[in-house]
């Protein structure tokens, strides 16, 4: 019995499942990058270009934190929240 030719055939069958493991992920990969790109372009339009990210991500969260379902927060539980994200992002800057 041939234990060298076992383990190059092992090898070969090895390898053969891990192309077709990327090559899975691959699709997987492209599929969601072509569904997160659709649902961009159509959310609405982009926003000003003109704003900075620090000033997008401002709006973003406080669209995220008075656009839902819930309840209207208060005026002062906004400006809580709205403070917490701002440390939270000065700690973001000071680490990097």
């Amino acid at each position: 019995m041939c234990t060298y030719c076992n383990d190059k055939n092992i090898s070969i069958g090895t390898d053969a499942y891990y192309e077709e493991q990327a090559s899975q992920e691959e699709i997987y990969l492209e599929e969601t990058e072509e569904e997160l790109r659709m649902i961009l372009e159509f959310d609405g339009p982009s926003p000003l270009r003109s704003e900075s990210p620090d000033q997008q991500r401002e709006q973003a969260a406080e669209e995220l934190i008075i656009g839902d379902d819930d309840p209207p927060l208060s005026e002062e539980t906004v400006k809580q929240i709205l403070r917490m994200t701002i440390i939270v992002r000065d700690v973001d800057k000071n680490t990097l």
